[in-house]
């Protein structure tokens, strides 16, 4: 499948929707198979890795992990990084994602203070 095509499929779909409901193990393994399918090196690889990442990172959060929260925060942030310059790369806004991982590095942080 292309990359436009994993985009619109049911894995990627279901992903956000377990995602949005809080289901963040469901949605990683709902987006592992996306991420296999999708060229090395791709934009659209690096972005289900960072999403994936999140998705832990959310876990961790609600497991009250705050080492492991914030190593998956800048892992997700590296693999965003790795995006390119793109805005948009699977119907995914990285600015609205970028935004989403700010809000949970800022949660932390209140925590440790």
């Amino acid at each position: 499948m292309s990359a436009s095509e994993l985009a619109a499929s049911d894995a990627w779909q279901a992903g956000w929707a377990f995602f949005d409901q809080g289901f963040f193990w469901e949605a990683h393994e709902a987006w592992e198979p996306v991420w296999m399918s999708l060229p090395p090196n791709s934009a659209e690889r690096h972005l289900v890795r960072a999403v994936i990442q999140f998705a832990n990172a959310r876990l961790k959060e609600r497991m009250q992990r705050p080492r492991a929260t914030r190593r998956l925060c800048e892992l997700a942030r590296e693999y965003l990084a790795a995006c390119g310059a793109e805005d948009e790369v699977m119907s995914v806004s990285l600015s609205d994602l970028l935004a989403q991982l700010g809000a949970l590095e800022r949660r932390l942080a209140d925590v440790a203070s």
